[in-house]
């Protein structure tokens, strides 16, 4: 009879709300039977927190410009598009298909893109740089190293511009060619330190690359995309190609629409385009399915990996292209931010709920801040 009191206080609420269980007692209340009440008591539950998710990814997108999606069980709750391709030009709406860049978020897709090539043997996590790249000054940085940003590789994107090839997009063997003429100095030795760095997801999707035989986007289209389902995902440098396609456009704060320039030509660390609905397919395929890489490299993937030398621990945690957090509240979180150039997105997964969310944005007005913990909250809470 534990949810005898909260029962008789919610229902009212239930009403009043026009939130109904989908079978209604037969029995008066106090009739019901423990069993009957509890069932009861969670339909009515559950109705209660997807009205309260309802209410909230209303209120959301009157400051989100981009699109969402939240699910549990695979189940989708909430699935919105709102604001505009470009601000301003209220003919240009943004819809759930509308494609977006999504910035770091392209990290798991190249880490598992990394980990196939791992399962077939073609790559070892232990495999040093020099392997790939003999002309790179560093030494005794692995692929690991590579994965969980633990190899000490200077940011590409504070390098000078002068460095860089003027009038095209740089691409990414731009960024090895640098690297070996100017020779930045490293940032720590490998093992060392932990520090969140482009350059090392730029350099894997090389590494895919030379051991598959094939350009990296086809590789991921071939062996991630398809397989998951993602037919509305493609890269920085097929995007010419797709005429008549609906892509958003990315805005910093001040609004003003940002030209593709420069570092937008790089993949592997960002450079990727996708929807919310595409996102969701590749976490059934990814977590659920297994369609992409083992369950074991899943758990891999997911676990801690940035550790250091002499079993220090950084205060961040980091997998292989997932960060990851053991909250007090909720336990074990998977998720990936990305911000670049006018994006701003969030893709979280919990896996003890088997709840999914993603937020993609391209107005940088910090509308899903910290809204995650939000819809956690509303869908985990009594």
């Amino acid at each position: 009879m534990r949810n005898l009191l909260f029962l008789l206080f919610l229902l009212p609420a239930i009403c009043w709300a026009q939130i109904y269980p989908q079978s209604k007692p037969a029995k008066p209340i106090s009739s019901l039977s423990t069993d009957e009440l509890n069932a009861l008591f969670d339909e009515a539950n559950k109705m209660y927190k997807k009205q309260a998710i309802r209410d909230y990814s209303d209120s959301l997108c009157k400051k989100l410009n981009g699109t969402m999606l939240i699910a549990q069980n695979d189940i989708v709750w909430v699935k919105k598009a709102a604001g505009y391709k470009v601000l301003g030009k209220t003919d240009q709406p943004i819809a759930l298909y509308t494609c977006f860049e999504l910035a770091s978020v392209s990290k798991e897709f190249t880490a598992a893109a990394v980990l196939q090539l791992v399962e077939q043997g073609k790559v070892s996590l232990n495999d040093y740089l020099g392997k790939y790249f003999p002309g790179l000054p560093y030494t005794g940085i692995t692929v690991h190293n590579l994965l969980s940003h633990t190899s000490g590789l200077p940011e590409y994107f504070n390098f000078k511009e002068s460095w860089f090839p003027v009038g095209r997009l740089t691409t990414n063997q731009d960024v090895v060619d640098v690297l070996i003429k100017y020779q930045p100095k490293i940032l720590f030795q490998p093992n060392t330190q932990y520090k969140y760095t482009n350059t090392n997801y730029a350099l894997l999707a090389l590494i895919v690359e030379q051991t598959s035989g094939m350009k990296f986007e086809d590789y991921v289209r071939k062996n991630i995309f398809e397989p998951a389902g993602m037919n509305s995902s493609f890269y920085i440098t097929e995007r010419t190609e797709k005429i008549g396609w609906s892509i958003a456009t990315g805005h910093k704060a001040d609004r003003i629409p940002l030209e593709i320039k420069g570092l937008d030509g790089t993949f592997g660390d960002k450079g990727m385009y996708s929807t919310v609905e595409d996102l969701f397919a590749w976490k059934k395929a990814y977590f659920n399915n297994y369609k992409i890489i083992s369950k074991n490299m899943v758990e891999t993937a997911t676990t801690k990996r940035n550790e250091l030398k002499d079993g220090k621990l950084p205060s961040e945690e980091y997998g292989y292209g997932w960060h990851l957090e053991n909250s007090p509240c909720y336990g074990r979180l998977v998720y990936h931010g990305g911000l670049w150039h006018g994006y701003n997105h969030v893709l979280l997964y919990y896996p003890e709920k088997n709840i999914f969310m993603v937020f993609l944005s391209n107005y940088c007005n910090r509308a899903h801040l910290r809204q995650t913990s939000v819809v956690l909250h509303l869908m985990c809470g009594a």
